[in-house]
């Protein structure tokens, strides 16, 4: 067995053996019997008693001894049991819940999980301490990840875990507070921020007021919303009204006996309306929102004949009722989200939030997260711009510049790595495209698509952002190629060590295909089931070099390590060979629109595909686009006038410029595929105009003619031709252009000097 042999026979045992451990290994379970006494004096401590689970929701009731007396301390209850709030797993996040009489949180434990993050003991300890921060949080006030303002309870986010630290927050409020209400430890008109007390709602006056009347003196706004809680059809859906009430009289009859009396008269009032067929039924929250601004405006019910349920809001500023707004309740546990439109406009959806400044739903449980890290997005969004913008102009920069191409993709790779791989951790991975289809394949059987999951990661959804753009122009060779944080680690250690080794290329066609079934198998993992997508993505050594706080295993730390040290000796074996996250975006290359320009001499030619590093040039000097990550060696040789053959002569024939390109003799000579629509314009005017042939060299079996450049390179190589095979010198001596034969030792032509050694700028 030969040398090369070995070495490939060990790079794939050493595969094998790193490969991590079986899902079925890991126990994501931190509370086997979540109402055992031991469970239930855990979550609440100090309490002497408990009661069998009973009610709606399977409350566990919690006694202490007082004074020799019995008295009730509070509430223990399973989230699962209230709320069902899918996590990143696609399955709910269990917490067991200790809730006193006084409507605050006394105790929160962590039952069970399925995020893919959380799979070790650390990690779910790192899960369970991040509950305990809502401990002590009164289920009147609201939980932010930033500096708290009034009511507002403040906790730190899991580092790299968006979507699951959103999801444990309102699976632990939403069905405190539904427990509290269900219990009447708190009214609604308490849960949903207002001033008013039960006490002072049921003192509210009897309203002679009508919804026929209320209609003729305001812009009024009606949903038949069609929750998911209405079986019974249309007649049976909740209906949903809103108007802003901008009368005075609207304002005295509706307000009039509100504390401190009707209100100013630069307030802006909304009346809200809700009406539940065979439910007496009130919102559990209600909110309103416009452009970035949220409001949970004081409450204060009225009485109006044709709706079960109505209430005034004063919002003393801020909100503009000439400009669309959303309104946001949630009734019997099910989110209603409506847009109010200027003139009673009802929008079943809330349109785009740049025309009609106004965000859609979902955006409520994501909007904290974009304003905790609106600086990183908006300087990450500067960053790919300015690559795509390089990228785009590259040719014409490196030219004015001085410099390849290649060496000024170099140049981004540095700072990319610095920025979204160590200041902000940006990468990208497999998990997020699995994801993407798992919803896919949700939204077409059940049509649910849940976009939360994509954008409670602020920079990690701009970057998919910028690939699904970039792609369908260029592929995914500027994501490959000049922004992937691990990409640039890996390229920049194999030019910073002094090793080289290339796989043959009969070992490198082969495995290049093995990132295929790898994505496929993550993806059929994630649809499957989150564990078992969860465990083959963990070929990615992603987190490992950029998200080190959530690694754990050790197995996984040691495949990672071999793939981080392996490209200090090979050229990006991993994005090459292994990467599923580069295959899935490969598959998008289909798409790509913007052909790398070859030659019809290419073929004969090898100097760009020795030159590749990522041999992605065929044998016929085409270009493999699933394999091309737009390193831009070929393009800087492709204009080159000193080392392309093809363009040498042109620069004989010609006069070599900038737009060349543009020239129909250079046009004639790019490969019909790989002309761009302005080149084939160009050329057929010239056809029409001067009767120029675009396919010179169609008819012949031959595609290098006699006496060209790339004709007496190949003679001098013993190649022959059917320009002769006697080797003897085509040209004369003063052409120094010419290619003669290298036996000749008295020419003084250099034509085939490229060949030998190589432009070191390529």
């Amino acid at each position: 067995m030969s040398r090369h042999h070995w070495i490939a026979a060990a790079f794939a045992l050493l595969l094998v053996l790193s490969m991590p451990a079986p899902a079925t290994a890991v126990d994501r379970s931190t509370i086997d019997d979540p109402f055992s006494d031991r469970s239930l004096s855990k979550v609440y401590p100090g309490v002497d008693d408990f009661s069998e689970p009973s009610g709606q929701y399977q409350t566990v009731e919690a006694y202490r001894q007082v004074d020799g007396e019995r008295q009730l301390a509070g509430y223990v209850f399973l989230t699962s049991n209230v709320v069902d709030v899918d996590g990143y797993g696609n399955e709910p996040i269990e917490f067991l819940v200790a809730l006193d009489t006084n409507g605050t949180i006394r105790g929160v434990e962590l039952v069970e999980q399925h995020e893919p993050f959380f799979d070790r003991a650390s990690a779910i300890q790192r899960l369970r301490r991040f509950s305990y921060q809502m401990v002590g949080m009164s289920v009147t006030q609201d939980v932010t990840l930033r500096d708290p303002d009034a009511n507002e309870h403040h906790v730190d986010a899991l580092t790299g875990a968006s979507v699951t630290t959103r999801a444990s927050i309102e699976t632990v409020t939403r069905s405190a507070r539904l427990v509290a209400k269900s219990e009447g430890i708190v009214s609604s008109s308490v849960l949903d921020g207002g001033a008013a007390n039960e006490t002072a709602t049921n003192q509210s006056a009897e309203r002679r007021m009508t919804l026929s009347d209320l209609g003729r003196g305001t812009a009024l706004a009606r949903w038949t919303t069609g929750g998911a809680n209405a079986s019974g059809g249309a007649n049976d859906a909740p209906t949903l009204y809103a108007a802003p009430i901008e009368s005075d009289p609207v304002r005295q009859s509706l307000l009039g006996d509100r504390e401190g009396g009707p209100p100013d008269a630069n307030a802006t009032v909304i009346w809200v309306g809700l009406t539940v067929p065979g439910s007496t039924a009130r919102p559990e929250r209600l909110r309103l929102h416009q452009w970035t601004r949220s409001y949970a405006p004081p409450i204060h019910e009225t009485q109006i004949e044709g709706v079960d349920w109505s209430a005034a809001l004063v919002i003393e500023e801020g909100l503009d009722t000439a400009r669309p707004f959303v309104l946001g309740l949630t009734v019997d546990g099910e989110r209603l989200s409506r847009t109010y439109g200027p003139g009673g406009l009802a929008v079943r959806r809330p349109v785009d939030a740049v025309a009609a400044r106004t965000l859609p739903a979902w955006v409520g449980t994501v909007e904290s997260a974009w304003e905790d890290n609106w600086p990183a997005a908006a300087a990450l969004i500067v960053f790919l711009t300015g690559i795509v913008g390089v990228f785009s102009f590259r040719s014409r920069i490196s030219r004015r510049a001085g410099w390849t191409t290649n060496r000024l993709r170099i140049g981004t790779l540095v700072v990319t790595l610095a920025f979204i791989g160590w200041y902000h951790p940006t990468q990208p991975t497999t998990q997020q495209i699995a994801i993407l289809v798992r919803e896919i394949v949700s939204w077409a059987t059940t049509g649910g698509f849940r976009w939360a999951l994509f954008f409670s990661a602020p920079l990690v959804a701009i970057t998919f952002i910028c690939i699904a753009l970039v792609i369908p122009k260029w592929g995914r060779g500027v994501f490959c190629g000049w922004i992937c944080p691990f990409g640039a680690l890996s390229e920049l250690l194999y030019k910073l060590t002094p090793w080289e080794y290339e796989l043959p290329r009969e070992y490198h066609v082969k495995l290049e295909k093995l990132r295929y079934p790898l994505f496929i198998a993550i993806v059929i993992g994630f649809v499957i089931s989150t564990d078992l997508g969860a465990t083959l993505a963990k070929v990615e050594p992603f987190k490992a070099a950029f998200y080190r706080s959530l690694v754990t295993d050790p197995v996984y730390i040691g495949w990672s390590a071999v793939l981080i040290v392996s490209g200090a000796f090979m050229f990006r074996p991993y994005c090459r060979y292994l990467c599923p996250l580069g295959a899935g975006l490969a598959l998008g290359n289909v798409l790509q629109r913007e052909p790398i320009q070859r030659y019809d001499l290419c073929g004969d030619c090898v100097k760009c595909q020795s030159d590749c590093e990522f041999q992605a040039i065929e044998d016929d000097g085409s270009i493999d686009r699933f394999q091309c990550f737009q390193c831009s060696v070929c393009v800087d040789n492709y204009y080159d006038p000193e080392g392309c053959p093809v363009v040498l002569q042109y620069d004989n024939e010609h006069g070599f410029t900038v737009d060349a390109w543009r020239d129909p003799a250079l046009i004639e000579r790019i490969r019909p595929e790989d002309r761009t629509g302005e080149q084939r314009r160009i050329l057929d005017e010239h056809t029409m105009t001067d009767g120029g042939d675009p396919e010179p060299y169609a008819g012949s079996s031959d595609l290098v003619p006699a006496g060209t450049i790339v004709d007496m390179v190949r003679q001098s190589a013993g190649d022959g031709g059917p320009s002769g095979s006697d080797g003897a010198c085509g040209c004369s001596g003063s052409d120094e252009s010419c290619g003669c034969s290298g036996s000749d030792e008295s020419c003084g032509c250099s034509g085939s000097a490229w060949l030998d050694g190589g432009n070191d700028d390529a």
